[in-house]
């Protein structure tokens, strides 16, 4: 992640940071996924923690 945030901030083309932006979001939500599994989240916490912190 920390990659490419250090490339987000240094790109200079909207294509390029629009790939960059989504690519960590992609990463973002697969870390999110995998903390859910591992503390065995019902969807009803992963709702609860997905209001409380957007």
């Amino acid at each position: 992640m920390l990659p490419s945030g250090r490339r987000l901030a240094e790109t200079r083309s909207g294509h390029e940071k629009t790939l960059l932006s989504r690519q960590i979001e992609a990463t973002d939500e697969q870390i999110d996924g995998l903390v859910r599994e591992l503390y065995g989240l019902t969807a009803e916490e992963i709702e609860i923690v997905k209001e409380t912190t957007a």
